[in-house]
């Protein structure tokens, strides 16, 4: 357990090293979330549509994309820099190497996300009847399956001469119950007075986060090696 757990360590302090020299993984989310937010306030103008009807694809839209350039320009940062060859030539557990870059991708995510969440509290006037305790848990749970999905499709993806393609083509298809639950869940609880149906989107959010969570610790060892 005590070397799982230094593997563990080791890549997540790697990956957090390699991003505060660069800053490429979080600018690429930020940047390209507030692209996407943006859009969306010029496009439905939020003085004149419910909030429930746009924040919550407005959000996982930016949220879906960002992360997604993210996780292909971290996995391309390991290409070039000789840290995927490293693993395959390490005996470390593969499956300590997934849970380090899932928390570190978890990270880069999560804070991207809140500098998003900041300027769309601002634009679409949300206050604290909306930013709720369910409204954080499903960010946390969409944000979650999504990293658990997206660390072992990234590598994938470089492998391919279309990577900037072949991720969100591999992807998509695989997170479409998670966008589903998030996006759902996110307009009940953006609705003024209605919880209905919340608590079973969650239970999905949850089952897709394990399920996956799972797959990419077992697999993620033969993703690193093909």
């Amino acid at each position: 357990m005590s070397a799982f757990l230094s593997v563990t360590r080791a890549v997540f302090r790697r990956d957090l090293s390699a991003e505060w020299r660069q800053k490429d993984v979080l600018t690429t989310v930020i940047m390209f979330g507030l692209l996407t937010v943006v859009t969306f306030v010029f496009a439905f103008d939020p003085a004149r549509h419910a909030r429930e009807e746009i924040v919550p694809g407005c959000l996982w839209t930016a949220y879906l994309f960002a992360g997604m350039l993210g996780l292909g320009r971290s996995a391309a940062r390991d290409g070039q820099d000789g840290g995927t060859v490293g693993l395959l030539l390490s005996p470390a557990d593969r499956g300590a190497v997934y849970v380090g870059k899932f928390l570190s991708h978890a990270v880069f995510m999560l804070a991207g996300e809140a500098v998003v969440l900041l300027f769309t509290i601002v634009w679409f006037d949300l206050d604290g009847r909306h930013l709720t305790a369910p409204f954080f848990l499903i960010l946390l749970l969409g944000t979650l399956g999504f990293v658990a999905v997206g660390t072992v499709f990234a590598v994938v993806s470089q492998k391919s001469r279309l990577r900037e393609v072949m991720l969100p083509v591999l992807m998509l298809p695989i997170l479409a119950p998670m966008v589903m639950a998030a996006v759902e869940g996110t307009a009940i609880v953006l609705t003024p007075g209605s919880n209905e149906g919340l608590g079973e989107w969650l239970k999905l959010l949850a089952g897709f986060d394990l399920v996956f969570a799972v797959a990419g610790f077992l697999l993620y060892g033969f993703v690193l090696e093909e």
